[in-house]
C-alpha cells in the first residue's frame, strides 16, 4: 500500500523558502548531490530522463553511479516508485512550484519510508523542456501493525 500527502504549503513560507534555497545553494556549489537529482522532461511526464544525481540516490534505486544514457525514469526506477517520481514531476511542471511527498510502501513486516521534493526550473519560457532539481530519501522499518497482527 502507498501513501503519499503533498504539502499545499505556499511557495511564501518560511519553510518552502528554507528549502529551496538549500536545494539551489546546493546546486550551485557543486557539492557532493548525495540524495539530489537532476531530471529534464517535456509536457510529457513518461518522457522525463535523469540529467544527473547523487551517489546515495543512485544506490537507493538501484542505478549506476552516474548518468551513463538519457532513458526515461519508468524504465531505470524501481516500480513502486514511477507513479511518485510522474506525480512529483507533473505537479512541479504543472503548478509551477515545488511538489513535497512524504509517505510510506508496505513489505510484509517492513515499511519503507521516503521524502521527496521536486522543484521546476525554467530557463525559458520559450522552452519545451523543463529542468526538475529534488531530492529523494527513504528507509526501512519494521511495520509495527503488522507485527500486532
Amino acid at each position: 500500500m502507498v501513501e503519499r500527502q503533498r504539502s499545499s504549503e505556499s511557495i511564501g513560507t518560511p519553510r518552502e523558502r528554507r528549502d529551496i534555497r538549500r536545494a539551489f545553494s546546493v546546486w550551485r556549489q557543486n557539492v557532493p548531490w548525495v540524495h539530489r537529482f537532476l531530471i529534464c522532461s517535456d509536457q510529457a511526464v513518461e518522457n522525463a530522463a535523469f540529467v544527473a544525481y547523487g551517489l546515495k540516490f543512485a544506490e537507493l534505486l538501484g542505478l549506476p553511479e552516474t548518468v551513463t544514457a538519457i532513458i526515461p525514469l519508468n524504465r531505470q526506477i524501481p516500480e513502486r516508485y514511477c507513479p511518485l517520481f510522474a506525480e512529483g514531476c507533473r505537479n512541479a511542471m504543472d503548478k509551477q512550484m515545488p511538489a513535497r511527498f512524504s509517505g510510506s510502501f508496505e513489505h510484509d513486516i517492513q515499511a519503507e519510508l521516503f521524502r521527496a521534493v521536486f522543484l521546476p526550473i525554467r530557463l525559458q519560457p520559450s522552452f519545451s523542456k523543463w529542468l526538475i532539481f529534488g531530492s529523494f530519501n527513504c528507509r526501512t522499518v519494521l511495520s509495527v501493525d503488522r507485527l500486532a497482527q
